[in-house]
């Protein structure tokens, strides 16, 4: 007789309905990758192909854009995850991303000898110290400081408000007018972007929308993954060299509570590394893919 992570795994586009259950299991067995949160699981789900299959205490999401068989590692208890991983040897040659070190240890030890793995630096993930970002103390943030008083000048008066559900149509036209000097490849960013702002409540997200002399300037979209660490979502910021200003003012208004900011990854855009490197992370997390060996 077959047991139920012998059957056909049932995987289904994922709703918003899903956000308790995925997100207990999220914090009960301490995933702290961003790409985790239901957050971004819900509001990327469009462009990744995203969809979820629950198994006990673990789930599984599938990721049609890398592919017919492609997969983010589980995400749970040991035994929820590899319960899940047999149900799908059973069935197919399934790929891995998203996988940490600790999930290639896992891999290694439950499935020894059957996996390779190639390490996606793409996919390198940049964490910074909250406090640092906001004193930049010493001579390794001149730089930093000099592009913040940039941004800070450009403007003679800035103000800042709490994104709202009365302001949420205004970041809604920043995010569009933003796109249209970006070019096409931003649309996929531009889809994501929406979707967190219409789900802004739903999704329990938190930010700040930016005025540069009266005028809608730039907003700020992140969720918390741990009470001590925030996703920095979206920051989408209409002038030049703003952007700096921008982010260094979203952390001064995080409580204190908060250390960590997750910058997720640079996706292989050579600006966005140079960017992401230049701010000085306190720490890369190292992705892999992992496969079955032929």
């Amino acid at each position: 007789m077959m047991t139920d992570m012998q059957k056909p795994l049932n995987f289904y586009p994922i709703q918003l309905k899903d956000r308790q259950r995925a997100e207990s299991i999220r914090k009960q067995y301490g995933n702290t990758l961003y790409l985790y949160t239901f957050a971004s699981l819900i509001v990327w789900q469009k462009d990744e192909q995203y969809a979820i299959c629950f198994g006990n205490d673990a789930f599984l999401i599938k990721n049609g854009a890398e592919g017919e068989h492609a997969y983010l590692f589980p995400c749970g208890s040991d035994a929820g995850k590899k319960a899940l991983i047999d149900a799908l040897l059973q069935q197919e040659t399934p790929v891995f991303y998203s996988v940490t070190d600790e999930d290639k240890a896992f891999l290694e030890s439950a499935y020894p000898d059957r996996f390779e793995f190639v390490e996606r630096r793409n996919d390198f993930i940049y964490l910074f110290d909250k406090d640092a970002q906001i004193e930049l103390k010493g001579k390794e943030y001149k730089k930093q400081r000099h592009q913040i008083h940039i941004g800070e000048s450009s403007a003679e008066n800035w103000t800042t408000e709490p994104l709202t559900a009365s302001n949420i149509d205004r970041a809604m036209a920043i995010n569009r007018k933003w796109a249209e000097t970006k070019g096409a490849y931003t649309l996929a960013d531009l889809d994501a972007a929406e979707c967190a702002l219409r789900h802004f409540d739903e999704l329990s997200l938190q930010g700040l929308l930016f005025q540069a002399d009266g005028e809608d300037t730039a907003y700020v979209i992140s969720s918390y993954i741990t009470p001590h660490i925030i996703d920095l979502s979206f920051c989408k910021v209409l002038g030049e060299r703003r952007d700096f200003f921008v982010r260094w003012k979203y952390f001064s208004s995080l409580p204190q509570e908060v250390k960590t900011i997750d910058s997720e990854e640079d996706m292989g855009n050579e600006g966005l590394r140079i960017n992401k490197l230049a701010r000085h992370p306190s720490q890369l997390i190292r992705i892999w893919k992992g496969s079955l060996k032929r």
